[in-house]
């Protein structure tokens, strides 16, 4: 990124009239957006593990029937229904045990002929011939147990879940914009989508600012206060469907604002920064802002108790954000 020449920020910003020109809240969402409409930011591909809380970028098909294939809904007997057409209680039919049981993941490997039955577990494919299933509960086992008596009539169809029953093939899982979450995530494994296709999340850039702020979890040196709004920020970020990218704490030293600014505002999507958003003689992260692209800063306070130094930007199309350095206020606004 070409370097910005220190004179040309402090003339940039002279020109600011909106710097802490207090604006009611509405205006200044409205001037923002005014300066910034929304708009995807490219797409990609994510992974099922990787996909809850993205948000769908195209329609997406079922490629196969769910099921693939008529299942039986209970544990019985896959049976042909013509066969129980006179049963009853007083008139059992007997049917001959076919010498297989299907289970969910067998296949079956024999057809049903008329007068035969085989066992079938819940789940479990529905083996040629067969078009009904009767519960285990009404039948009742005969002779060496190589035969079963059904005392009910049986229906086509019965007790079956039909191959494309939940979810039909060519029909639309996903539609754009839609968020997924785990019913979404759900329905595409069950269809055996492994991928899906995303709007890409904007990487923000999270700043701190200020000559006193030390990183948690590093020696706390005398007058100096752990950054809480760094982490704040950036879970912030996380929750409303960004991807947060830490550049840590910069002291209020006009070099090293002006290479992290520039590295963030080049690398990221969008920048939020914490201090430096007062009328003081050493805050200087609203004049580097001024230089970075039109239209730059479009709001420079608003009447927000606490947080009136909020400062919004937009500059070359990407939002840039200063809240105010004190933690409230920065959760606030």
């Amino acid at each position: 990124m070409q370097a910005v020449d220190p004179h040309a920020l402090l003339g940039a910003a002279a020109q600011q009239e909106q710097f802490l020109t207090v604006l009611p809240r509405a205006e200044a969402i409205r001037r923002f957006e005014a300066a910034l409409p929304p708009g995807p930011l490219g797409t990609e591909q994510a992974t099922l593990a990787d996909a809850r809380g993205r948000v769908a970028a195209a329609p997406i098909h079922a490629a196969i029937d769910v099921p693939p294939f008529d299942r039986s809904l209970v544990d019985g007997f896959a049976v042909r229904a013509s066969d129980l057409a006179a049963a009853g209680e007083s008139t059992p039919v007997t049917l001959r045990l076919n010498r297989e049981v299907i289970a969910c993941g067998i296949a079956p490997r024999l057809a049903v002929q008329s007068g035969t039955a085989t066992p079938i577990a819940t789940g479990g494919p529905m083996p040629r011939g067969a078009d009904a299933v009767v519960m285990i509960e009404h039948t009742e086992p005969a002779g060496d147990g190589a035969v079963i008596l059904v005392r009910r009539a049986a229906t086509p169809g019965q007790f079956l879940a039909f191959a494309g029953s939940d979810i039909a093939q060519g029909e639309t899982l996903l539609r754009p914009g839609t968020v997924i979450g785990a019913r979404e995530i759900g329905m595409l494994a069950a269809a055996g989508r492994d991928l899906v296709t995303v709007f890409r999340r904007p990487r923000v850039a999270v700043l701190s600012t200020g000559d006193e702020l030390t990183s948690p979890g590093d020696l706390l040196r005398p007058a100096a206060i752990y950054d809480s709004n760094g982490p704040m920020i950036a879970a912030a970020v996380g929750e409303n469907g960004g991807t947060a990218v830490s550049y840590g704490a910069v002291p209020d030293q006009e070099a090293a604002l002006r290479d992290a600014i520039g590295r963030a505002f080049a690398e990221c999507d969008m920048v939020i920064l914490s201090g430096g958003t007062s009328k003081g003689a050493g805050d200087l992260t609203y004049r580097l802002i001024a230089g970075l692209g039109p239209p730059g800063i479009v709001a420079h306070g608003v009447a927000l108790k606490p947080g009136k130094p909020l400062c919004l930007a937009v500059c070359d199309g990407k939002p840039v954000i200063v809240l105010p350095g004190f933690p409230t206020s920065a959760m606030f606004t």
